[in-house]
């Protein structure tokens, strides 16, 4: 009886053993997987679908509320007067260096879907100032992309190849005031891979020309460049400014943001690196 006893008591401490030796669990902050660059919109994606026959026309002056342009080969720059205005299906080739379009004051919801922007490495802004609606556009050799403003959206559109001019700070997107803005799943490219120039910034923002910047929602872009990729100005007045779900190159001068902790700035822990999906701490 005491010998098995004893060999009972062995047994029990042998298990002590292997329960105290056993690795302990521990908490790791998952890594998302990088997400592949064809996910974002490109030139195959964005533009003038393929197939499309284009009528050639000159500037226009769009001045009709309802009115839908379509399948034109636009050599000129666009002025909208008039509400809910169409532009879809063409190529628009401006070389101003004001607006290759321009929505005035009594233009309200603008969509221009399915369209192709060429600045010819001179025209200033693509489209200005508010009150419009980008999809599926491919926009390129302009100094500065779109400038936002009240109800603005860019979605599924291709920002790209910036023209760089003597003097200019090109931004992929600019805002210098206003409300209610979306900026969802667009390629902004504005690193130049051919001169290693990182340009200004993916998105600019400021409150220049307005009292404030309010409610703007940035996610799940892919933006790579910038001296700051999102660039924060001092004068920025700003109240839920939102980035989230976005992913960021590395191709920047300074860094991804420029001061993080101005007021009405919100950057959540799911903007991660493209190139391995951790998280990007501004």
């Amino acid at each position: 009886m005491l010998v098995g006893v004893v060999v009972l008591g062995v047994l029990a401490v042998g298990a002590v053993v292997k329960l105290a030796d056993a690795p302990r669990s521990r908490q790791v902050t998952p890594t998302a997987p990088p997400t592949p660059i064809s996910y974002w919109p490109s030139a195959a994606t964005t533009g003038v679908p393929a197939g499309t026959k284009l009528r050639d026309s000159g500037a226009l002056s769009l001045r009709t509320d309802n009115q839908v342009v379509t399948g034109l080969n636009i050599t000129g720059c666009v002025n909208v007067y008039a509400r809910n205005v169409r532009i879809t299906k063409s190529k628009i080739s401006c070389g101003s260096p004001a607006y290759a379009i321009r929505t005035m004051s009594t233009a309200v919801n603008l969509v221009v879907e399915d369209v192709e922007i060429d600045g010819l490495g001179r025209n200033g802004v693509t489209i200005c100032c508010g009150n419009y609606t980008l999809r599926r556009v491919n926009m390129y050799g302009m100094t500065d992309g779109p400038r936002l403003g009240t109800n603005t959206t860019v979605v599924d559109s291709y920002i790209h190849d910036l023209a760089r001019l003597p003097g200019t700070h090109n931004d992929a997107l600019q805002i210098t005031g206003g409300v209610g803005v979306v900026v969802r799943r667009n390629t902004l490219q504005v690193y130049d891979a051919a001169t290693n120039d990182p340009l200004n910034a993916c998105l600019m923002l400021g409150s220049e020309t307005a009292p404030s910047t309010r409610n703007l929602l940035f996610e799940n872009n892919y933006c790579d460049g910038g001296n700051w990729s999102i660039g924060v100005r001092t004068d920025l007045v700003g109240a839920n400014i939102v980035f989230k779900d976005n992913k960021f190159g590395r191709n920047y001068r300074y860094g991804i943001i420029a001061r993080p902790d101005q007021a009405g700035i919100i950057w959540e822990n799911t903007n991660v690196w493209f190139d391995n999906g951790r998280p990007v701490v501004p």
